[in-house]
């Protein structure tokens, strides 16, 4: 899977972890990606993105992004946007959770882009 434009790999993304795929959703990464958790917390390189995007899965989680504003310079884009979590909790009580994210990505050699740091929960407080 791949993506000619941030706004495609957004769609990517949150196509690919609806249809339970996670190694479609990890081809949209690069190698030493990040994801950067609400307490400031780093997750980095593909093996915890991977355990991050399993436990989504796992957890029947159905994604939506919305991009909202994109800004690009060359082969970097930042995107802010809606992160929208959807699914039943482990007593099947249904639930939808929300959060303003930023996301940075690139372009690789291949003019094909990539996520390299996914902050879905907003930057941390300092």
């Amino acid at each position: 899977m791949s993506a000619s434009s941030p706004e495609a790999l957004s769609a990517a993304f949150a196509h690919a972890i609806n249809a339970r795929d996670v190694e479609a959703a990890l081809e949209l990464w690069i190698e030493d990606a990040a994801i950067l958790r609400p307490d400031g917390q780093t997750v980095r390189g593909m093996d915890a993105i991977a355990t991050a995007l399993h436990a989504l899965v796992d957890n029947g989680a159905n994604v939506k992004v919305e991009v909202s504003q994109l800004f690009s310079a060359g082969d970097v884009a930042l995107a802010t946007g809606t992160l929208t979590l959807s699914g039943s909790d482990a007593h099947g009580n249904p639930y939808t959770q929300q959060s303003r994210s930023v996301v940075i990505y690139c372009r690789g050699q291949d003019d094909r882009w990539r996520l390299a740091i996914d902050a879905p929960w907003g930057l941390p407080s300092p």
